[in-house]
């Protein structure tokens, strides 16, 4: 797309990260906003721990010289499993485009920017949790529905 770029990000990125963190989860939740607002605080901690540990890599897109979206990879470790020799794997995260940089392309570009550092670095899977609206971006990159199951308690 023409005039957008995707870069890596880092510690200076911290706000933005945390304002598309939240956006995101109030638009997929906007019933419990007041409890996303009121995390800020210690999801901003987490993000700037996170990013201070080296295990929070930040992907930021600009289209024309405007913040257009962002996304993190998050390096965490898993139980060793048949088919993969590695222990920690990328988790795609907190993806977010801006309302007027929607449908252009961007979602798809944070993600093979975040595909091709991984690769780089040597892992052999990428591990995400798609919302219904991203699904379409994933499935077209190749990633495929996994099971998972959860019990809050």
């Amino acid at each position: 797309m023409d005039g957008l770029s995707v870069s890596a990000g880092g510690a200076a990125d911290l706000k933005l990260l945390l304002a598309h963190r939240l956006n995101m989860f109030k638009e997929m939740y906007p019933e419990i906003a007041h409890d996303i607002d009121a995390q800020s605080d210690m999801t901003e901690s987490w993000l700037k721990s996170k990013l201070n540990e080296g295990v929070l890599v930040p992907f930021v897109a600009r289209l024309g010289g405007n913040i257009a979206g962002s996304a993190c990879l998050l390096i965490r470790e898993d139980q060793p499993r048949p088919g993969s020799s590695l222990i920690e794997h990328p988790y795609l995260m907190s993806m977010y485009v801006e309302r007027d940089s929607r449908q252009r392309g961007i979602a798809t570009e944070i993600t093979i920017a975040a595909i091709a550092w991984s690769r780089e670095h040597g892992y052999d899977r990428i591990i995400l949790h798609a919302s219904s609206a991203g699904r379409g971006v994933y499935e077209k990159l190749g990633f495929r529905q996994s099971n998972e199951m959860k019990l809050l308690l």
